[in-house]
């Protein structure tokens, strides 16, 4: 069958606008800010090609349907739509799908997605008329072949753009030997049956025996992590209901606002043992200054008694008859008046002088005395004030926040209990799987099967090759040596594993690996999709979303030099890469560009024309 590619993904619904996004052959970008249904539209592709999840919320958009366009090259069109219908845990994806189609050998009929009819039309669209049957684990086992098993080589979500693990194995499944096998199959044709194992009846028994003694380990582990659950569900019995990470939010926010508080108010009475401690300097040297004056003030009486005397004498003296001799030893007195009358006027002086000052001094007095009752009673308002902040802190705020945090502390315990549960529900669920694969494996073989053994070295070292240009090509730090590890069927760039890288580093690899795959099977692969499906190749604004540190992001010029480069390197090839932002360096002229703007009055708001705003970014 000829090559075929995407011309359009469609929604639609009773009440709603029909919403569609057309591509083109080559290149396609999806840009926009989140949450106007970038990922909505790769979900669509997703769910088209019998994905388990739906793409959107039927109930919160009002879409129930999604359609699926492709063109061949030689111009035959075909059209599929799938329902999202109500299911026992939230919405389902229907098992039917309708097919309309004038490819040569696609009938229009209703194909079931469960059985694998879908998935077998799917398959010979990209040229597999018979589904083969490929080892799906390393005991051998064999399984068919389905559309889902070799998706992950042509579609990279979001959620797996970043991962660890190699791109080459199936985010579905923990089965590398599936995906790899599976890859084989695209590469050459070739299912590797003939590793399938013959064993005896006697074998077998063995086997058997040895699968009953895991399941029987598996079980007893089970019932231990049950015995555990129902204790720790006990101890959180008077919890049950309670939003954990609501409460600690509420009480986080609280201790914040508390804190803040706390800080105001220290600050305050800070400021107020300042001005304390200011004020009662004045208030001691007003009191200093007081005592001064008052010393002062008796000194100047009892000057003015002193001189009050003198002056006093004199008059009084005035009035006495003088002698010519002393009545006492005879002797001619001294009666020279001048001298007398100088001393006198000298004391008179002296004591309107002192009286002056004392007027003055007294003025002086009562203005300090007024200041040292004020500055008193400012003393007395402030020390009133910073005992009323102490008493809040000491009191309220400080004690409140002790409260507060002892609540958080008592959450984050009811939360980390919480967290165990879930870790032992993970566990047994896992376990649980553990024991269904067991106990549902059909066989296996003394000799393990090692699909890696069986990986064309030549086909590895193209691989490889191409990697390490496309590496170096688009502007990696400092450009080292690169290639493909066939024991992780991962890259290792600089001798660094890829799973050591940050997490922009991760997606930008992952992006390369599935870039040179799409182009290695275009040119010498058996079978070859010749499309590829990117959600976030460069991560972009989404980066603090996944809370990427500077250290793991692939630089700008390392990201304007990947989307150039599979620009300019599609090739035969359909390309479909959403993005947030694309780097503004980049010639887009080669290439198609679907634009979101989320702006009613500017361009397209987003995909679905009947939502606003969804949350699925």
């Amino acid at each position: 069958m000829s090559r075929f590619y995407i011309t359009k993904i469609a929604a639609s619904g009773e009440k709603v606008e029909y919403s569609s996004v057309p591509f083109k052959d080559g290149v396609n970008f999806i840009e926009g800010p989140s949450n106007t249904g970038k990922s909505y539209v790769i979900g669509c592709i997703d769910f088209m090609f019998a994905g388990k999840e739906v793409p959107f919320s039927k109930d919160d958009t009002g879409y129930d349907t999604v359609m699926l366009e492709m063109e061949s090259d030689d111009g035959y069109s075909f059209k599929a739509e799938r329902k999202i219908e109500d299911g026992s845990s939230g919405d389902k994806g229907s098992n039917v799908v309708k097919v309309y189609s004038d490819f040569p050998g696609v009938d229009k009929d209703e194909y079931k997605v469960g059985n694998g009819e879908y998935s077998t039309l799917l398959l010979s669209l990209i040229g597999i008329d018979k589904v083969p049957k490929i080892i799906a684990t390393q005991a051998p086992t064999d399984e068919e072949m389905t559309i889902r098993t070799i998706f992950h080589f042509f579609f990279l979500s979001e959620e797996n753009i970043f991962e660890k693990r190699t791109p080459l194995d199936n985010p579905d499944h923990s089965k590398i030997t599936k995906s790899l096998t599976s890859l084989i199959y695209l590469l050459t044709a070739d299912d590797l049956n003939r590793f399938l194992p013959k064993i005896s009846v006697e074998e077998l028994e063995k086997r058997a025996t040895r699968k009953a003694g895991v399941i029987s380990y598996l079980n007893q582990k089970i019932a231990d992590l049950s015995k555990q659950k129902e204790q720790l569900e006990e101890a959180l019995a008077a919890d049950d209901g309670v939003d954990i990470d609501a409460k600690i939010d509420e009480f986080v926010a609280e201790i914040e606002k508390v804190e803040r508080q706390i800080v105001d108010a220290s600050e305050e009475s800070r400021k107020l043992l300042a001005q304390i401690y200011e004020v009662n300097a004045k208030f001691q040297e007003a009191r200093f200054l007081g005592n001064r004056y008052r010393a002062l003030h008796s000194q100047y009486m009892s000057d003015i008694k002193r001189l009050n005397f003198i002056v006093d004498g004199d008059a009084k003296g005035k009035t006495i008859h003088h002698k010519d001799n002393c009545p006492f030893c005879g002797h001619e007195m001294d009666a020279e008046e001048e001298d007398r009358t100088s001393y006198v006027e000298s004391a008179k002086s002296e004591l309107a002088r002192i009286r002056l000052q004392l007027g003055d001094l007294e003025v002086t007095e009562t203005d300090t005395r007024k200041e040292i009752k004020e500055l008193e009673e400012t003393l007395k308002a402030l020390n009133a004030q910073n005992s009323n902040i102490t008493k809040l802190l000491n009191q309220n705020l400080r004690p409140h926040a002790a409260e507060l945090r002892a609540a958080v502390a008592e959450f984050r315990r009811i939360q980390h209990v919480r967290q165990q549960l879930q870790s032992i529900a993970y566990m047994s669920t896992e376990l649980g799987t553990d024991v269904f694969e067991k106990e549902n494996e059909e066989d296996e073989t003394a000799t393990k099967f090692d699909a890696k053994k069986n990986f064309d070295k030549n086909i590895w070292k193209d691989l490889s090759e191409s990697v390490n240009e496309m590496i170096k090509d688009c502007a990696y730090t400092g450009k080292p040596e690169s290639y493909l590890n066939i024991n992780t069927a991962d890259v290792v760039v600089g001798g660094r594993h890829k799973k050591n890288q940050g997490k922009g580093y991760r997606a930008f690899l992952n992006t390369i690996m599935l870039f040179n795959l799409m182009k290695y099977l275009e040119s010498s692969g058996k079978y070859a999709s010749h499309f590829l499906v990117l959600d976030s190749p460069i991560l972009s604004l989404k980066e603090k979303k996944y809370s990427i540190k500077e250290s793991e992001k692939a630089t700008k010029g390392m990201r304007g030099s990947l989307i150039q480069y599979i620009i300019d390197h599609c090739g035969n090839n359909q390309l479909i890469v959403a993005e947030n932002e694309l780097p503004e360096t980049v010639n887009y002229q080669n290439a198609n560009r679907i634009t979101f703007t989320m702006d009613e009055e500017q361009g397209r708001y987003g995909f679905l024309h009947s939502v606003r705003n969804p949350e699925e970014e």
